[in-house]
């Protein structure tokens, strides 16, 4: 049997702090549903995030042995990778330095797991990362998690900015 990982793509602020109840909920839900042992979260730059606080109660929630970490290079690890963008200003995205990031999380999480893993990340990342997985050969499912509410925050600065161009 193949080893697998559920990738489960989201706002960073998600990440962060506990914005909607919602959010926790299907974290959980993918948790029971695929029998996870390992939660690997794109966290650059932070030192912890809502899942990694609340691990233990999660654990005794859910009766189960789970583990947590931080899958993405560190400040040191990425000083030396190139970045065309390194302040992150505007919209220009790295290509290379993405592919980079997202082969260490696959890497990394395959070390760490025993048999699946929930991948949280960044929207972006979903199906290209889903994509590494599935190519070193994991079982790979993917799921976003958008609020309704962050629907209407989305399309109401849209439709803002539309507006006033």
């Amino acid at each position: 049997m193949n080893r697998k990982v559920c990738i489960l793509a989201t706002f960073h602020d998600y990440q962060h702090r506990l914005l909607r109840k919602s959010y926790i909920s299907s974290v959980v839900s993918l948790i029971q549903i695929h029998s996870v042992d390992f939660i690997a979260e794109e966290a650059a730059g932070v030192s912890e995030t809502y899942f990694s606080k609340n691990l233990a109660e999660i654990k005794r929630t859910l009766g189960r042995d789970l583990h947590w970490g931080n899958v993405d290079l560190n400040g040191d690890e990425r000083k030396g990778i190139p970045d065309v963008n390194p302040d992150g200003l505007g919209t220009l995205v790295d290509l290379d330095l993405q592919v980079i990031r997202e082969w260490v999380w696959v890497t990394r999480t395959a070390n760490r797991m025993k048999d699946s893993a929930l991948l949280i990340c960044g929207c972006v990342h979903s199906l290209s990362v889903a994509e590494k997985f599935r190519l070193v050969g994991f079982e790979v499912e993917v799921n976003v998690h958008i609020d309704a509410a962050d629907v209407k925050r989305v399309r109401a600065s849209i439709e803002d900015f539309v507006l006033n161009q």
